[in-house]
């Protein structure tokens, strides 16, 4: 009978702590914060991943609860100049964990724009069209994933499916700012920003 109670009692916890899981869609669809940074720090982070089928612009599957590693999911447009900046350092990040990390990339623009950027792109990287565009730009969505950040937005997620960390930008080319010195910051800010999952 003690055993009975203490399986009962332990199914029971894990049913509790099942339904405190507070999924993203839900997070971002129902967060009052106003600022970029309560969204992610209040309502965001913890969060965790349903499973989404998204398709490549190759047209192949991507079965989100099929991911068995970390993910790293960034949101870009080819509008955006840090996109671009940033392309290097990811490149480097893609070589260097290979096999320990799932890189996705889902877009604003149409597949003209994402073609274009898929030339500087490590072929490893898996990118997913969007589904649906709004009148904001910031906002973007792609087989029932909601994006309303800016870009390049990426976000870390463990391998339980849990949003750990959010990254918002990147170093890009400037007057003041060469290539070396652009891939440098970025590079270690990716770094940094998967060391967790590692």
């Amino acid at each position: 009978m003690k055993k009975v109670v203490f399986l009962l009692s332990i199914l029971f916890s894990i049913g509790l702590s099942a339904q405190e899981k507070v999924y993203y869609n839900f997070a971002v669809n129902n967060c009052e914060e106003e600022t970029a940074e309560g969204l992610i720090n209040n309502c965001l982070k913890g969060s965790y991943l349903l499973n989404y089928d998204f398709v490549t612009i190759d047209g192949k599957k991507i079965s989100t609860d099929k991911v068995k590693t970390p993910i790293v999911l960034i949101a870009a447009s080819t509008r955006c100049a840090p996109c671009w900046g940033d392309i290097p350092a990811l490149n480097k990040m893609v070589e260097k964990y290979d096999g320990k990390v799932e890189f996705l990339m889902f877009f604003w623009d149409d597949l003209n724009g994402i073609q274009r950027m898929q030339k500087k792109l490590d072929p490893r990287i898996k990118l997913i069209p969007p589904t649906k565009k709004f009148d904001n730009k910031a906002y973007t969505e792609s087989y029932g994933f909601f994006h309303k950040l800016d870009y390049p937005t990426t976000y870390l997620i463990g391998k339980d499916k849990k949003f750990l960390s959010i990254r918002r930008g990147a170093a890009y080319p400037s007057k003041e700012m060469n290539w070396d010195k652009v891939n440098e910051i970025n590079e270690k800010e990716l770094e940094e920003f998967i060391k967790p999952v590692l």
